[in-house]
């Protein structure tokens, strides 16, 4: 469901309607659909593309990237970052070991989400890497949709005409496939405390290779009804990117800005900034 909305001020109503449809539905079927996850993006024409996915897209040989593979890079990756974070992830895999308990698995007939989760720290290896720009096949979504929507509002580009919220209703009648299986992670963590401030949840969606017998990484759209559930749904809120000013205003009286959700130098200096040369004497 799509709800185009003309100003910032009709979202209220658009998170109102989308709970409606959540309580109508709960109680035709007698069961709990979770609450929604939110993720903002800064033009209504992007769709639910990972970092990895949009990463040199045209320049990559292999559309989907295997799990093992991207598995290799971050592995060979990890005692720079350690080095220079000062933060260590003792407990990871080594590549072998990993490669094995996915041999086991596929045996054994178990999804990807049901293998990861016997070790949290390559979750949470996975997402400090989110968090600090590295290529992800994470996609991150917030529980609250006002976090969402300062990330659709903060900085969209200059040919955008609207901005997107999307809302992501699940069913907990919700299943897979092997050939897109997607699965949301959270929201407790031991991760960068950006992963508390912006009350973060992924979502992962992989694809089991039956010729090269593993996991591959495929785009979220191709793993979304079956995630979604019997009577879950992707909502669609798009609003004028000229709503910005009054979407980024409000947002700041909620406490909503780029210092409270990255806690960063860089974002106390650019919170200020909005303050002073954006919201000043503008109304």
């Amino acid at each position: 469901m799509e709800l185009e909305l003309k100003t910032w001020s009709e979202f209220e109503g658009a998170l109102q309607t989308i709970d409606a449809v959540r309580q109508e539905r709960m109680a035709k079927t007698g069961r709990t659909l979770r609450d929604p996850l939110f993720r903002g993006v800064g033009s209504s024409q992007w769709g639910l593309e990972t970092t990895l996915e949009r990463f040199y897209q045209s320049e990559r040989s292999d559309p989907n990237p295997s799990l093992l593979g991207y598995y290799r890079e971050i592995g060979a990756c990890k005692p720079a970052i350690e080095t220079f974070s000062g933060k260590r992830w003792d407990r990871l895999l080594e590549l072998p070991d990993f490669e094995q308990r996915i041999k086991d698995s596929l045996t054994s007939s178990l999804w990807l989400d049901m293998v990861l989760m016997k070790t949290p720290e390559i979750y949470e290896y996975l997402v400090y890497l989110r968090h600090h720009g590295f290529p992800s096949p994470l996609l991150d979504w917030s529980a609250s949709p006002y976090v969402a929507a300062f990330f659709a509002f903060d900085s969209p580009p200059k040919e955008a005409a609207r901005v997107a919220v999307y809302a992501f209703l699940q069913d907990t009648a919700c299943g897979g496939s092997a050939d897109a299986h997607l699965f949301v992670v959270g929201p407790y963590l031991r991760a960068d405390p950006r992963h508390q401030l912006q009350q973060c949840r992924y979502s992962i969606c992989a694809a089991l290779d039956r010729r090269n017998i593993e996991w591959v990484f495929v785009p979220h759209q191709s793993g979304l009804t079956d995630a979604a559930g019997l009577e879950g749904e992707l909502f669609t809120i798009t609003m004028p990117v000229d709503a910005r000013l009054a979407a980024l205003k409000q947002l700041e009286l909620m406490n909503i800005n780029p210092f409270s959700l990255f806690a960063s130098e860089d974002s106390l200096v650019r919170t200020i900034a909005r303050r002073e040369l954006l919201f000043r004497g503008r109304g």
